[in-house]
């Protein structure tokens, strides 16, 4: 079947360039059929004196190739870069001279990713080579190019080290791979810039629990590692421009764990910078006297007071900082919502501040009214103006000159009511464990639905979240998992990509990732029916409900004959009796569904088999802390293991804080079928470091037996005699504080709630 590809149309005024009022407009319709089609992660480079290249991945029903276009005067010429169809994502672009480049981007083959390369020379593009050796995987690559020189950057996943390698083009050819990065840490985010002949490489590296940004040059020869950020906050994503006698400034995305709100722990970001002078590394000094350059705290942390605001997700790129040059002057560019809260489907603004020397002129909206705003990297302004790609609330990309020095000022905002927190100090019970059936099981704790940026509305990159939920929040199992349509689609290579960092993050014993997606198909009734799915063999298959007509058996079929489980979420949900439905989802970092327990417990009553999960739904960075978790009794931290005690239910879930459950009827574990001649005996065993206030047995949806706790432990035995015919039992377990119903993905780490998986059971 023909693989359709974005069209690009061109609106440009009598004057033929980027100054134009009118914008540039990547079409984003497929030609040949209705079905939707995306167009994402553009790069692009301004030739010297030519045109302008723009590459991007196109993505249609399942196919992807990667696509280019060369802008002359107004006049688009677009050409296929990949050799056909595949799995691609990630392309960088790097001029070279007047009329040559180099598009890099990795392709996927079934196994591991390889950097794929091509050339572009003379008006046309060179067959494509492969830069990356095998038995590796290469992620993420930037790319760099003057005079005749490219330097490629990627991060390398090479057994369980990631590191950051280059190679580099030079007098026609390419020279070996170098690794630039060090040995003990995880390498991430490869950015590159120029001063003079030399090359410097820059990245962001994890070690002790905290990313730092390090560089060194990497041409005319590789230097010594240097420290670039030097502060006590996490700094990641650097972004690097040279600019005249003032030399190389970087700049990155600074986190620091916060707690307000009676318990919400969240991340305040900002920008800090430094720059290299008399041969040191010399962190810049903000506008207002400290590390700080730019606030991201506007629709990215909520305002908690006087009271608590609702804080929605967004379709751009809130976190990624951007240096232009303009001459001896640098400017720092982000972009942020034009509101802080409300629906996610709002518009953007790009804002900038610039830098004089030691002096940071105010901060400016540079434009607004689009989302995703890119400039080229180590980008340099001429005559105040510099090429930028947005794209509208229709995923329909354009491209402009942007002029630096319009747009008007703007003032931050205050953000009181939050302090730091050290989120690792937090006390963790020790690890409990049950025997069934001769068997010893160890509780697990896991965030079974976690989003990174790879789903529209969300923030975060995968490793930074599974960083985090390992090492921060203390997790024994993540899954993170994207939404298949969610503001545009979930593209092939996202979702191939996200797999295998889910793959590589799990260590058996250590730490699972369970790989997996999110089913967000709405009814015509408007409410959703969705399902978080996971997988712990090879085949890991997506259905996407716009691409398949919303065929919910054709789901199933899917999840069923790849050995995986499915969860619901939300308030509404329409169970089946398929063998892949697992556990409700029933409180998550947005809502405690329990609370309103009409549709769960219709489930119940109407025989489905299910189990209780609890999870963050998280859309802010924060896996594990986010206002639910899992307890998974399991024979071993393997994913395998892990996957057979969610489908068998032997689950429970919890608002945040970590109780042990362990409930039984007539000696049969929580989660499954007991058949009774007349009583059914209830034993409940439940432990926190919290105390427990008491215990409630729910059947049949009402409340039948309360025992009053005071400590941190909870043993009882209860006999009930409910009649023949067919019921259900969980407990409800109430322990000290509170839970506040705060409005939108903000909830307290720690709440006071917890539920055993049901018993269904059968009087005779």
């Amino acid at each position: 079947m023909r693989t359709a590809l974005l069209a690009v149309a061109v609106s440009l005024c009598a004057a033929q360039d980027l100054r134009s009022p009118l914008y540039l407009k990547f079409d984003h319709a497929r030609p040949d059929t209705n079905r939707p089609s995306v167009m994402y992660q553009p790069a692009m480079a301004a030739l010297p004196g030519g045109p302008l290249l723009f590459a991007w991945t196109a993505y249609a029903n399942g196919h992807e190739r990667i696509m280019a276009t060369s802008i002359r005067t107004g006049s688009p010429a677009h050409t296929q870069l990949s050799a056909g169809d595949g799995v691609y994502y990630w392309p960088a672009i790097a001029a070279t001279g007047p009329d040559s480049a180099w598009a890099f981007w990795p392709g996927y083959d079934g196994r591991e990713w390889r950097l794929i390369a091509r050339q572009y020379s003379g008006g046309r593009w060179l067959p494509v080579e492969i830069l990356s050796r095998g038995g590796t995987n290469a992620l993420r690559p930037a790319a760099w190019g003057s005079r005749g020189r490219a330097v490629v950057a990627w991060e390398s996943q090479d057994g369980k080290r990631q590191r950051i390698v280059a190679r580099v083009w030079n007098s026609g050819q390419w020279s070996g791979e170098m690794v630039v990065s060090g040995e003990d840490a995880h390498a991430s985010r490869p950015a590159i810039a120029s001063e003079g002949d030399a090359v410097w490489l820059f990245w962001d590296a994890y070690r002790d629990g905290r990313f730092a940004v390090s560089g060194r040059t990497v041409a005319p020869g590789l230097g010594p590692v240097e420290a670039v950020s030097q502060t006590p906050d996490g700094a990641l994503r650097p972004t690097a421009v040279a600019a005249g006698p003032e030399g190389i400034t970087v700049a990155w995305l600074a986190r620091r764990d916060v707690t307000g709100a009676r318990g919400v722990i969240d991340q305040w970001f900002t920008v800090q910078a430094a720059a290299r002078r008399g041969g040191k590394w010399i962190q810049l000094t903000g506008p207002n006297g400290g590390r700080d350059i730019a606030d991201l705290r506007h629709s990215l942390l909520p305002e908690v007071e006087p009271k608590v605001i609702g804080l929605y997700g967004y379709q751009g790129r809130r976190r990624h900082p951007m240096l232009v040059a303009d001459g001896s002057s640098v400017w720092l560019l982000w972009e942020r919502r034009i509101v802080h809260d409300g629906r996610g489907d709002t518009a953007g603004a790009l804002c900038g501040r610039k830098l004089d020397g030691a002096q940071w002129g105010p901060a400016r909206v540079l434009h607004e009214g689009l989302l995703d705003y890119r400039v080229q990297a180590a980008g340099q302004a001429s005559g105040g103006r510099i090429p930028v790609v947005a794209k509208g609330m229709l995923q329909d990309y354009r491209a402009w000159d942007l002029d630096l020095n319009a747009g008007r000022e703007f003032r931050f905002g205050e953000w009181p009511g939050w302090s730091p927190v050290d989120v690792a100090a937090r006390p963790q019970p020790q690890r409990q464990s049950i025997a069934l059936s001769g068997t010893t099981f160890q509780l697990y704790w896991g965030d079974l639905h976690v989003h990174s940026g790879l789903t529209a509305d969300a923030e975060g990159e995968f490793d930074e979240l599974a960083l985090f939920a390992r090492d921060q929040a203390r997790l024994d199992v993540v899954v993170i998992q994207e939404n298949d349509f969610i503001g545009r689609m979930l593209t092939e290579g996202e979702y191939r990509y996200s797999v295998s960092m889910s793959r590589w993050f799990t260590e058996p014993g250590r730490f699972v990732a369970l790989p997996g997606y999110e089913w967000t198909h709405r009814g015509d009734d408007n409410r959703p029916n969705h399902r978080t799915i996971m997988y712990a063999g090879e085949q890991t298959p997506i259905v996407r409900y716009a691409e398949n007509g919303a065929n919910f058996s054709e789901l199933c079929d899917a999840v069923e004959a790849a050995g995986g489980v499915m969860n619901t979420q939300h308030e509404f949900f329409r169970l089946t009796s398929r063998a892949c439905e697992g556990n409700i989802e029933v409180a998550s970092g947005w809502r405690t569904f329990i609370k309103n327990p009409e549709n769960i417990h219709a489930g119940l009553t109407a025989g489905f088999k299910v189990g209780f999960v609890a999870t963050s739904d998280g859309h802010r960075r924060n896996p594990g802390i986010g206002g639910g978790l899992t307890g998974i009794y399991a024979e071993e931290l393997t994913p395998a293991a892990v996957l057979r005690a969610i489908r068998e239910h032997r689950v429970f879930a919890t608002n945040g804080t970590r109780v042990s459950i362990d409930a039984r009827a007539n000696g049969v574990f929580m989660g499954q079928d007991v058949l009774s001649r007349g009583s059914v005996r209830l034993e409940l065993r439940a432990g926190s470091l919290k105390r427990i206030e008491r215990a409630v047995l729910i059947r049949d949806g009402r409340e039948v037996h309360t025992v009053q706790g005071g400590g941190g432990n909870v043993d009882v035995v209860w006999e009930d005699r409910p009649g023949t015919g067919f019921h259900w039992y969980y407990w409800r377990i109430e322990l000290e504080g509170e839970s506040p119903d705060y409005p939108a993905n903000i909830k307290v780490a720690e709440g006071n709630l917890a539920w055993s998986s049901p018993h269904r059971v059968t009087v005779r």
